[in-house]
């Protein structure tokens, strides 16, 4: 028996939908695959599906977001992103090859955010987009339940050091990715110095420790004159390894190292590919200067002590700064959103961000045909269920500078969660490209419909890019549609070898959304194709019988 419910039913369940999604308390599942990856061996690497699990956000399925973690470490599983389930999304994680423990344990050995690193992310997008299977050979769809993953709703968030991976990946494997949808980035540290928090510390006790008196964070200019180098102070301590060599900013002006007084720079002690030596890496811009002003190499190399080559070659696939402007030359509809937070900004204490205003800049002038600073704020007080008139509420592609990026960025007390903007970022992000609407700013919250626009003719009307629901199926399947007139519908059902199995036909058909019910209690278990035909409409889709 077929159903059929008009535009009006379709309405009313997207309204349902969007708010029942709103309960962020609501139950989801997990499960637990690996994706095979030249960067993790045989094992391959360890994924977690986070799945809703009673409500998609869309009638037609879920969006799927790619979270990238922060920090320097290889395990990349977060608890808290979780609960982007519980708005109706599949969200993915991983650790990176060598990352976690136990079974959760990828294959593979870890090189600190290098090439490795970015091969793995890849290979975890392509399976989220639905275009390479797990290691037993299942797909994305086979692995969500009941919620078809919108395999053109795909968007990754970058978490801190976790975009600066983004950027990277998504330029080297632009022909793989290319249907990645958006992109978002928290606090990401791209730019020049960011990782090493040049600008000035997030983090520590004294004011004169964290800001940089030497940056000015009206016109984000360094004064260089007072780059130092002390030979014999401590830099960092890993173990019984005492990195000696110190950069710092002579506050002061009395050529001493002041630890309190001057701003003392820090690096990363890493190897820049697997099996080679520890170097400790202050960032580009620091040893550039310095050997401009012949204050390094020291007299004596140690080990730790990299060349300026060695540095330029550790932050190339680590900054990854300038690799956008070739990224969005592959991928010139890509949407980005940066989120960035005042009081909890753990790139940099810089009140200009510098991080957000290079990257954002860098975008603008790059060709991204659509950017923002921060969620709409009618997301963010959804995600909230609070009226908050202190967030702002940013039109998308404005330049941003030293100066007016301060009005943009979130307040960090308004609430306390910062993975609110997590939250609210993908739910905005994934709404727009259901509904195709990329304008500047929004009235509300968008439709949590099926419905995007495409050319029938010479009229615009709406379609859901071929999707049906539940799959794997038990009792009922869902077919949305978007007929282009009043008409008759057909669906013809057929077995794995092509013979026809069950034929239905209704004359019910609306101009508009229909959603079409199938009932196969009378089908045995396995795989089926469907043909729909209507009026605009002819496509087949799959489907599996449990």
């Amino acid at each position: 028996m077929k159903k059929i419910y008009t535009v009006f039913k379709i309405v009313f369940l997207s309204a349902f939908l969007l708010i029942s999604s709103k309960n962020s308390e609501a139950a989801f599942t997990y499960n637990n695959v690996r994706v095979a990856s030249a960067a993790a061996g045989t094992t391959g690497l360890f994924v977690r599906i986070s799945i809703p699990y009673l409500t998609a956000r869309y009638s037609c399925g879920a969006p799927v977001v790619v979270y990238m973690c922060g920090g320097w470490g290889a395990p990349g599983i977060l608890s808290s992103l979780y609960n982007m389930s519980n708005y109706g999304c599949i969200v993915i994680q991983f650790n990176y090859p060598g990352g976690g423990n136990g079974a959760q344990k990828s294959g593979g050995v870890y090189d600190t955010r290098g090439p490795n690193s970015m091969l793995a992310a890849r290979d975890v997008i392509r399976f989220a987009l639905g275009q390479t299977p797990d290691m037993n050979n299942k797909y994305l769809n086979e692995s969500s339940g009941i919620h078809n993953p919108l395999y053109d709703n795909v968007g990754i968030i970058g978490g801190s050091n976790g975009g600066c991976n983004l950027v990277s990946l998504l330029e080297v494997y632009h022909n793989n990715l290319s249907s990645v949808a958006w992109v978002s980035f928290f606090e990401s540290p791209l730019g020049d110095g960011m990782l090493t928090a040049d600008a000035g510390k997030p983090y520590g006790g004294l004011v004169s420790i964290n800001k940089n008196n030497a940056y000015n964070d009206s016109t984000g200019i360094y004064n260089w004159s007072l780059l130092k180098y002390a030979k014999d102070s401590t830099a960092a301590k890993y173990g019984n390894t005492y990195i000696k060599g110190l950069f710092y900013f002579d506050v002061n002006q009395n050529g001493i190292f002041n630890r309190g007084v001057d701003y003392d720079l820090v690096g990363r002690y890493e190897a820049a590919t697997t099996g080679a030596t520890k170097k400790y890496y202050y960032s580009y811009q620091v040893l550039q200067r310095a050997y401009e002003m012949a204050i390094y190499p020291p007299p004596t190399m140690n080990a730790y002590h990299p060349t300026l080559i060695q540095s330029q070659d550790y932050w190339f696939t680590r900054d990854t700064y300038h690799y956008i402007d070739s990224m969005m030359a592959h991928m010139p509809n890509l949407k980005v959103l940066f989120m960035v937070r005042d009081d909890s900004d753990h790139i940099t204490s810089a009140k200009n961000h510098p991080e957000a205003v290079m990257s954002l800049n860098k975008f603008y002038n790059s060709g991204c045909n659509w950017f923002r600073v921060n969620s709409d704020k009618s997301y963010i007080e959804y995600i909230t269920n609070t009226s908050l008139p202190l967030a702002p509420d940013n039109d998308a592609n404005i330049p941003v500078d030293n100066l007016n990026i301060r009005n943009m960025i979130m307040p960090g007390h308004i609430f306390s969660n910062r993975y609110y903007n997590h939250y609210a970022s993908t739910l905005e992000m994934a709404d727009r490209v259901m509904n195709n609407d990329w304008s500047l700013n929004l009235s509300g919250i968008l439709p949590a419909t099926c419905f995007n626009s495409e050319k029938v003719g010479d009229e615009t009307v709406g379609t859901n890019e071929g999707n049906l629901y539940p799959n794997p199926a038990q009792n009922e399947v869902y077919i949305p549609l978007n007929a282009s007139d009043l008409g008759s519908s057909s669906i013809t059902v057929f077995n794995s070898i092509g013979q026809q199995v069950s034929q239905i036909q209704n004359d019910a058909v609306t101009k508009g959304f229909n959603l079409l019910i199938l009932d196969v209690n009378n089908l045995t278990s396995g795989n089926y194709f469907v043909r729909i035909d209507a009026p605009g409409v002819a496509r087949t889709l799959q489907f599996t019988r449990e």
